[in-house]
C-alpha cells in the first residue's frame, strides 16, 4: 500500500514546480562554490598538501551546506503538501481506508528521495566543474560519498519537521519562511562544536570537509543526528495520525 501511495504523490508532482529545482539548486551552488575556489585559489592552494578537490568542496558547501540544503527540505515539504491545501485533498486522503501513517511516510518518502536526487546531482556537477578546471589532484572519493550520504540523512529531522509545518499551516509561504528563517541562525549555529544539536545546522557539519569540519568526533555526530530524527519521527508521525481536520 506505502508504495502504491508514493507512486500516486510522485503523479501528482508531475506538473509542480519542484522538479527544476533538484537540478538548479545544485548547479547554482557548484557554480558560486567554483567561482569563489577559482579567486581566490592562491590562498586556498598555497601548499603542496593541499587537494585542490577539498578546497573546491569547502567552497561549493559553502553556499549549498549551509543555506540551500536546509532551505530545500522545507522547499520540498511545502511543496508535497500544496495541492492538498489547495484541492480539499486532506479530507479526500483521510476519508480513504488507509492508515494516516500511511499518507505521511509517502510524502515524507517523496521529500527525502528529492533531497538525496539534489545530493547526486550535486556530485555529478562538482565532479564536472572540477574537470573542466583541470583540477590535477587526486579525488578524495570515501569522503565525498560519505559527507553525501551522511548530510543527507542528515535532512532527516528537517524534513520530518517541515512537513509537519505545511501540513498544520495552510499558506504555502509560512512553513517556508519559517524554515529560511531557522536555516540562516545556522551561520550561528556552525561556529559552536554544540551546533550540531541544531537540526537545521547538522546537513553543513555532516557535508564539511576534514579540516573545515566543527565536529570532533563523527561517532558523537551520528548518535545525535540519528537520536534527532527518531525523536522528531516519533511525534510528528504520532501527531500526524492522531489530526482531525475540520
Amino acid at each position: 500500500m506505502l508504495f502504491h501511495f508514493i507512486m500516486f504523490e510522485l503523479f501528482k508532482l508531475k506538473r509542480q514546480k519542484i522538479w527544476p529545482l533538484v537540478i538548479i539548486i545544485p548547479f547554482v551552488s557548484v557554480f558560486l562554490g567554483y567561482a569563489n575556489f577559482l579567486a581566490n585559489y592562491n590562498v586556498l592552494v598555497n601548499k603542496a598538501a593541499d587537494n585542490a578537490w577539498l578546497e573546491a568542496w569547502t567552497q561549493v558547501t559553502l553556499f549549498y551546506g549551509i543555506i540551500f540544503l536546509p532551505i530545500s527540505s522545507g522547499l520540498f515539504a511545502a511543496f508535497v503538501c500544496r495541492t492538498e491545501h489547495l484541492s480539499g485533498g486532506w479530507k479526500l486522503q483521510f476519508s480513504l481506508p488507509i492508515p494516516k501513517k500511511t499518507i505521511y511516510l509517502s510524502k515524507l518518502f517523496i521529500v527525502l528521495a528529492f533531497i538525496l536526487m539534489m545530493q547526486i546531482i550535486l556530485i555529478a556537477f562538482f565532479l564536472i566543474g572540477g574537470g573542466l578546471i583541470n583540477i590535477e589532484s587526486t579525488i578524495p572519493w570515501s569522503f565525498l560519498l560519505s559527507a553525501v550520504i551522511l548530510s543527507w540523512v542528515g535532512t532527516f529531522t528537517l524534513a520530518t519537521v517541515q512537513l509537519w509545518l505545511s501540513f498544520k499551516i495552510k499558506s504555502f509561504g509560512i512553513p517556508l519562511g519559517i524554515n529560511v528563517i531557522l536555516s540562516l541562525l545556522v551561520f550561528a549555529a556552525y561556529s559552536f562544536n554544540a551546533g550540531m544539536f541544531y537540526p537545521w545546522a547538522q546537513p553543513a557539519f555532516a557535508i564539511s570537509s576534514p579540516d573545515e569540519s566543527p565536529i570532533d568526533s563523527m561517532p558523537i555526530f551520528t548518535l545525535v543526528i540519528t537520536v534527532t530524527f527518531l525523536l522528531s519521527f516519533v511525534v510528528s508521525t504520532y501527531t500526524f495520525s492522531k489530526s482531525e481536520l475540520k
